[in-house]
């Protein structure tokens, strides 16, 4: 097979991946190939398997990979893309079943159900949280933020907060809050029904008797006691007669199940070991995950739900549930998982951390959590964007922070006025300068009616400070360009000190281009960056009319959030290049 189709059937590979999460799909690649060149039509065969391998090839790298190779081998292709994806940013691909939703029910209900075990993080929110959202909003339907807090042993009360004052930030709109410890009664009443039509038995079995009951497929000897016998167990464990880990009530399915997981399943468990943080000793009967989710997806007529395909086990437990009390259950649709390169994103790994003092608190800036990002300075609208191009594939996807951040580029660089700083300050000296000289510098190059910076400079020889990082630019003899004043010419160079002289006003095409402060005109400056390390210089004079919280762009260097003003210092976090 020659290379001019082999080129064909990768820029398609490519492509079709793009659009899909990173993940191609052979047949779809194969149409798009038919419908380009007809002429190959008598080849299928043989085409359909090169096709098979470069799709193969192509999966195997991360989406940025792809990118990267979409961009060096088909740069006009990604254009085309990048023009597509501004009409259609806002097509969130169909959800199966809302017509019947609709016809049933007279709208789509989603629900976003995390449980307050410690802040949001970017894989949560991403599809879980945000794409209910969108969902709900795009059919006109209903959001139900469900706070599922049914393990006291493992949540704390600020987090109920936490939860909802960050999806207020990224703009995600509720419908209706149900936090489940408000509604045990109901989940008692549901359990003594299962239990009652002897759909479910009290079983007080050790946990390591019940696991070898299960290995083996046979009955535990509470499953065939009387439904009368179960009705008594259930009432004296509402009555505390009974200890953690002495009595669960069970679904009965079938023992000798091929599932594992449907050998059985617990409904509810004892949990009298701490008090809950909102309802105290009260209840000492706790519903497990798959009863309290099947549950309430039921009382408030969730029609859809959209979770990760780890859940996949949990699905197949809450349908028994579902069956056995003749409830309808909802669409169930389940995407793959997103990894973010470089990050331990488990709330059980930032927990870890905290106890330990490696990390500072949930807003740690080295964090994936919203509260980090939001920090830094990420917006809203980067990550609406970003749950939008992830979408649901089911396949998982592999996300560097780099994806994040080209799409915060694109929103912030607009806004983020430019200034100057220089990090790990050198000292330079201007011989024969043209002073005095007074020069304005615009606040955004594109964005004039903004204002600019004016500084008037009357000394001679002039003393100024640069970055030390740029100490590799300058060599004797050779011209740089002090952006926005003029050019010099390198006469000394050391790691303390460098002497230069005037050489001019006019702009050169390729002369090397670098920033600089006055030191009589700046501020001591210390940028808290992502991977722990805290860079420290000093920001030209007009840097302290920056609001707190304001994004900035410190030029040649990155965008920075402003967190403190403190006269003296300014104290920012870096967001990203």
């Amino acid at each position: 097979m020659n290379e001019e189709i082999r080129r064909l059937i990768l820029k398609h590979a490519l492509l079709n991946a793009i659009r899909h999460g990173g993940r191609a799909d052979s047949k779809a690649v194969m149409g798009k190939i038919m419908a380009e060149r007809k002429d190959l039509r008598k080849m299928a065969r043989e085409l359909a398997k090169e096709v098979k391998r470069i799709v193969e090839e192509v999966n195997s790298m991360s989406i940025n990979e792809q990118r990267d190779l979409l961009t060096k081998e088909f740069k006009d292709e990604l254009e085309k893309l990048k023009e597509e994806r501004k009409i259609s940013r806002e097509d969130l691909p169909p959800l199966p079943n809302v017509e019947e939703a609709i016809r049933k029910y007279g709208t789509i209900t989603t629900r976003f159900a995390p449980a307050p075990t410690g802040a949001l993080h970017i894989g949560q929110i991403l599809r879980a949280a945000m794409l209910s959202y969108l969902y709900a909003k795009k059919y006109n339907g209903r959001m139900i933020l469900r706070i599922e807090d049914t393990d006291p042993r493992v949540i704390k009360r600020v987090y109920y907060d936490w939860i909802m004052e960050d999806l207020s930030k990224l703009g995600i709109k509720w419908d209706k809050l149900v936090i489940m410890s408000d509604r045990f009664e109901r989940y008692y009443e549901i359990a003594e029904k299962l239990i009652s039509e002897g759909k479910a038995y009290v079983c007080t079995c050790s946990a390591d008797d019940f696991r070898r009951y299960k290995e083996n497929k046979i009955p535990c000897p509470d499953r065939n006691l009387s439904v009368e016998e179960h009705m008594k167990r259930w009432n004296m464990m509402l009555e505390g007669h009974y200890s953690e880990g002495e009595a669960v009530v069970r679904l009965k399915v079938d023992m000798s199940h091929p599932n594992p997981v449907l050998r059985d399943p617990p409904l509810l468990r004892i949990v009298d070991s701490v008090p809950h943080p909102r309802t105290g000793y009260k209840y000492c009967v706790y519903p497990l995950y798959n009863f309290g989710c099947a549950v309430e997806d039921h009382l408030e007529r969730i029609t859809h739900v959209i979770r990760a395909k780890e859940h996949e086990h949990n699905a197949a437990v809450q349908s028994k549930i579902y069956e056995a009390m003749g409830w309808e259950m909802p669409t169930m649709i389940q995407y793959g998982m997103v990894y973010i390169e470089g990050f331990k994103i488990h709330k059980r790994h930032i927990r870890e951390g905290l106890r330990k003092g490696e990390i500072s608190g949930w807003d740690d800036i080295r964090l994936p959590t919203i509260r980090a990002l939001l920090r830094r300075g990420i917006q809203p609208e980067t990550i609406r964007r970003l749950a939008i191009e992830v979408s649901l594939t089911p396949h998982d996807i592999k996300l560097s922070m780099e994806t994040l951040y080209a799409i915060n580029r694109q929103i912030i660089d607009p806004k983020a006025n430019r200034y100057f700083f220089v990090k790990d300050p050198v000292e330079l000296i201007i011989n024969e300068p043209p002073t005095p000289i007074e020069i304005k510098i615009r606040l955004h190059p594109q964005h004039p009616e903004r204002g600019f910076k004016l500084y008037r400079l009357k000394e001679s020889p002039m003393h100024l400070m640069i970055s030390k990082d740029d100490l590799n630019m300058f060599a004797k003899g050779k011209e740089i360009r002090l952006m926005g004043l003029f050019n010099i010419k390198v006469e000394e160079v050391s790691e303390k000190k460098i002497v230069a002289t005037y050489s001019g006003d006019e702009i050169v095409k390729g002369m090397p281009k670098i920033q600089w402060v006055h030191p009589n005109m700046a501020l001591w400056t210390l940028v808290s960056k992502p991977d722990g390390t805290i860079d420290k210089g000093m920001a030209e004079f007009y840097a302290q009319y920056i609001k707190e919280g304001e994004i900035v762009q410190f030029e040649r260097y990155g965008f920075v959030r402003l967190e403190r003003n403190e006269g003296e210092v300014l104290r920012f976090v870096f967001l990203h290049n």
